[in-house]
């Protein structure tokens, strides 16, 4: 897909992609795509999903994700290695960054959605810490590891610590 199909997920569609329930992220179709995955969403989760959300691009120990608080998620991390990324260079030769955070339910269909466009300034700094996690080499299984272990060591609302970039959906 082009870029020119960017955020053409809507709210109602099946999401294209099978994912297990839970939270996934991945670059795909020109922008990052958080997933949250659950068999049923509550109108009034949905309705929670439509409050200020905020989204973080965190970077600690060559490691990537986003935090996201609010709505009907209270605090959730999502992972982010470029090195296993389909679309690394695409993702790393691009000047605008966006996101979109999406609900989807046990039958893949799109409940809720918000997206945002980064600036070039918050895009810069998300691309240079994801050009220093593609040049880190890790060992069979260490990031994983390194992940399961920052993992056990914070809840997701303690690692707003290490955002490099913050914004509000």
């Amino acid at each position: 897909m082009t870029d020119e199909h960017k955020n053409e997920h809507k709210k109602g569609d099946i999401f294209p992609y099978e994912v297990d329930e839970g939270s996934v992220t991945d670059f795909v179709d020109g922008h990052f795509v958080l997933v949250v995955k659950d068999q049923f969403w509550s109108d009034e989760e949905i309705e929670l999903f439509r409050q200020p959300i905020d989204l973080h691009f965190c970077y600690t120990n060559d490691l990537a994700f986003f935090i996201v608080e609010g709505g009907p998620l209270d605090s959730g991390d999502f992972y982010f290695n470029v090195q296993e990324c389909d679309d690394k260079e695409a993702l790393l030769n691009r000047d605008l960054l966006s996101a979109e955070l999406l609900l989807i339910d046990g039958t893949n269909q799109i409940r809720a959605k918000r997206s945002h466009d980064f600036s070039k300034e918050e895009s810069r700094q998300i691309l240079e810490l994801l050009k220093k996690q593609n040049e880190t080499e890790f060992m069979p299984g260490e990031y994983e590891v390194n992940v399961e272990g920052l993992q056990n060591a914070y809840e997701p609302y303690d690692l707003e610590k290490f955002s490099k970039v913050s914004v509000k959906l």
